[in-house]
């Protein structure tokens, strides 16, 4: 491997770039963290990234706004959210089940809407769509290094990074946070001492549809200017992936996220490479199974230990 390759992981465009390809990951992380947390298994994370993604450009085209189109991308994951809770909480069904069900039918029906409004079933190409702003921080950014890992990112990564800390908050330090928890580990518990679960749990999957969601505008209003068919390349799974590696705990949630994207970023830099395209691809891969891995031999001593 080349000597300049090796070299460009240790600096501060490379660490640049990491957190560009981890920001969907966190929100999906997030997505599916939040969720988990108050007992509801969400593994549509993918099926609604697809939703923001699509529907962000769709609607920014509409109205002519990036803003309009991030609104419309709330109202998105808000409304998959409402879908999922009418289905699991009212009408008691598999979250599994409705998860994958929703997951086919964002994949398929992404590409008739494509179809239907631009008549191609690549890419929204010919929507006069816009396209979030990139946000230079005064003063930070003139700092070396530090200025040029953390300046100049997109909106909504600067947007991530704030709900992430407000999540923590919410989750560590207050009430709903606690009842949230309460309802993950014993619903029945939970409801004997007075907590609501299913207001509770609806406020949750409610967060998690926003969070899948702001994932996949991500990836269509910043990272890319277009919504392409298969774009979130499997990054709500990997999502799903860091949640089930953190337990419930939303810092190794956030750092095994951080471990993805850097596999993602190794990616990144390999395509300058004469290695073929689809060896490295398969890096956050072989990533995630490892971290699988590692939870499974976790989870196999403890149940031995018991």
């Amino acid at each position: 491997m080349d000597s300049n390759i090796i070299s460009s992981f240790f600096t501060a465009d490379f660490v640049f770039v990491v957190i560009r390809v981890g920001v969907p990951l966190l929100f999906a992380a997030m997505s599916a963290y939040i969720a988990a947390l108050a007992g509801i298994s969400n593994i549509a994370v993918e099926g609604i990234m697809i939703f923001g993604a699509l529907f962000g450009v769709y609607f920014s085209a509409i109205t002519g706004s990036a803003w309009g189109g991030l609104a419309g991308v709330v109202a998105i994951g808000i409304l998959c959210a409402l879908v999922i809770a009418f289905f699991t909480m009212k009408m008691k069904a598999n979250p599994i089940m409705i998860g994958i069900a929703l997951n086919l039918f964002a994949a398929d029906i992404s590409i008739w809407l494509l179809l239907v409004w631009t008549g191609s079933k690549g890419t929204t190409a010919s929507l006069p769509s816009k396209v979030l702003p990139t946000v230079n921080i005064p003063f930070l950014e003139n700092i070396p290094i530090l200025g040029e890992i953390l300046s100049g990112h997109y909106f909504l990564t600067y947007v991530c990074i704030v709900l992430a800390i407000l999540l923590a908050i919410l989750v560590y330090r207050t009430p709903l946070g606690l009842h949230m928890k309460a309802c993950g580990l014993d619903a029945h518990a939970a409801e004997s001492v007075g907590i609501k679960v299913n207001r509770v749990r609806l406020i949750a999957i409610i967060l998690s549809g926003i969070f899948a969601a702001l994932g996949g505008a991500y990836l269509s209003m910043g990272y890319m200017s277009i919504f392409s068919n298969n774009m979130t390349a499997s990054r709500g799974w990997i999502g799903i992936a860091a949640q089930a590696v953190g337990q419930g705990n939303f810092l190794i949630v956030v750092i095994t996220t951080a471990v993805f994207a850097f596999a993602q970023g190794i990616v990144n830099r390999l395509a300058l490479t004469t290695l073929p395209a689809e060896l490295i691809n398969t890096i956050p891969y072989i990533f995630v199974l490892i971290g699988l891995i590692g939870l499974s031999i976790n989870e196999y001593r403890k149940a031995k230990s018991h």
